[in-house]
């Protein structure tokens, strides 16, 4: 009888203090930095000298747009543009990356 009254006891126990660790866990950040949107990176890009683009693809996973267009000197380039910032993380033109 006494045994199971110190595991129940305990038992009851862990659950108070996994309930008051659960209710006093740091709360959700929510000032996360927002992506930016598919028009405000095209005109970033537009504003960079690009233009004629030809592929937008916005990649979550790795927190990147892709881009297929044509930089100021007219050649073809795929770039990497961070999802949040819209800095270009990469540029490569014929298979060859571009350094910025």
């Amino acid at each position: 009888m006494i045994r199971s009254i110190k595991v129940l006891f305990i038992s009851s126990s862990m659950c108070c203090l996994l309930q008051s660790y659960v209710s006093n866990a740091d709360p959700i950040d929510t000032s996360v930095v927002e992506m930016i949107s598919v028009p405000t990176a095209m005109k970033q890009l537009e504003s960079s000298g690009y233009y004629d683009f030809r592929m937008i693809k916005v990649e979550r996973k790795h927190n990147e747009i892709a881009v297929k267009a044509r930089n100021k000197a007219g050649e073809h380039v795929e770039l990497e543009m961070d999802l949040y910032s819209g800095a270009i993380i990469n540029e490569q033109a014929n298979n060859t990356e571009i350094q910025q």
